[in-house]
């Protein structure tokens, strides 16, 4: 739990950079636009950085859920039975084809 709990902070920390190398860019831009342009960008900006730390809390208190754990288990498994079957089913596939060109594994080739 704790290696999770490390890779969403050093996730919002990589987060939280990207906003103060937006800022400090924008910091360079001096005067230019006016007064109304700058407020609105920044207020942008602000609820921006807001929503994203919403998102990151809500996705490291899901994390921290042991009823998340068990659904990402279950979800995974899912997801891996489904790679599985349409693995299988292009195996399958192929393998039909092949023996209708008269190719199968071991087979002959035909020209």
């Amino acid at each position: 739990m704790a290696e999770s709990r490390q890779a969403w902070d050093e996730v919002s920390e990589s987060f939280a950079a990207l906003g103060r190398r937006v800022k400090q860019h924008y910091e360079q831009r001096g005067d230019q636009g006016d007064a109304a342009d700058r407020k609105a960008a920044e207020d942008a900006l602000r609820r921006l950085a807001d929503s994203l730390d919403q998102t990151f809390t809500a996705v490291g208190n899901a994390v921290r859920d042991p009823a998340f754990g068990e659904e990402t288990r279950k979800a995974a498994s899912k997801l891996g039975e489904a790679l599985s079957a349409t693995f299988a089913e292009m195996s399958d596939d192929l393998r039909e084809r092949f023996k209708s060109r008269g190719r199968g594994p071991g087979g002959p080739a035909t020209p």
